[in-house]
């Protein structure tokens, strides 16, 4: 599996309907990808979204994509760059009271924040969105269902919002490790996590 057959255009990530579009308009996108499935019309995201969350969790804890994973968190504990915090009310600040501003909902209307280092924004029907924030960056995960000929394609996009210099230079530092890497092995993880339970992966172009 390639760069080239997973990382796409960020056009063909603006082109689609989403509601992300307007949330984070001050975030820049950094990456888009095309995970390597097909789902067919039957597929809710939700059932997606559960394989590759299991696939996230597997990549994190083998090869070198887990060594990485355990170095940042090795460093984040050295250096304080992480603050886990009880998600029980909307924090100021947060892309969570962002979204529940402007859709006029109340803490207990959002998804169960739960205790990963993603925190989940909301989940629409063909969207996704997570967050993750410390002291190097104000980050977001965005899973899109896409629909292609004969069922759907999944777009992985990842919105950034550095804090400060310093912010910005380890964004720089990480990027290689993310793009030849960390991505790839979720990738390939994630598809043959989809194989295994519904069958043979396509490629897909969208």
């Amino acid at each position: 599996m390639t760069l080239n057959q997973i990382k796409i255009n960020k056009q063909s990530h603006l082109e689609q309907p989403w509601r992300v579009h307007s949330l984070l308009e001050d975030f820049d996108i950094e990456d888009v990808w095309r995970v390597p499935v097909k789902l067919k019309q039957e597929h809710s995201l939700d059932l997606f979204l559960n394989q590759f969350m299991e696939s996230n969790e597997q990549v994190t804890q083998k090869g070198l994509a887990g060594f990485l994973f355990r170095l940042r968190l090795f460093l984040g504990k050295i250096f304080n760059w992480d603050e886990k915090q009880q998600i029980d009310h909307l924090l100021p600040g947060s892309i969570r009271e962002r979204y529940a501003k402007a859709e006029n909902q109340k803490f207990k209307d959002l998804p169960d924040p739960g205790t990963g280092d993603f925190i989940p924004v909301y989940q629409l029907e063909d969207e996704y969105l997570s967050e993750i924030e410390n002291k190097t960056v104000h980050a977001a995960l965005h899973i899109g269902r896409v629909q292609i000929a004969g069922g759907y394609g999944i777009h992985m996009a990842v919105y950034v919002k550095p804090k400060g210099l310093f912010g910005k230079a380890y964004m720089k530092l990480i990027q290689p490790f993310r793009h030849w890497i960390v991505y790839p092995a979720l990738m390939k993880s994630a598809k043959k996590s989809w194989e295994r339970y519904y069958g043979k992966v396509l490629l897909v172009d969208s």
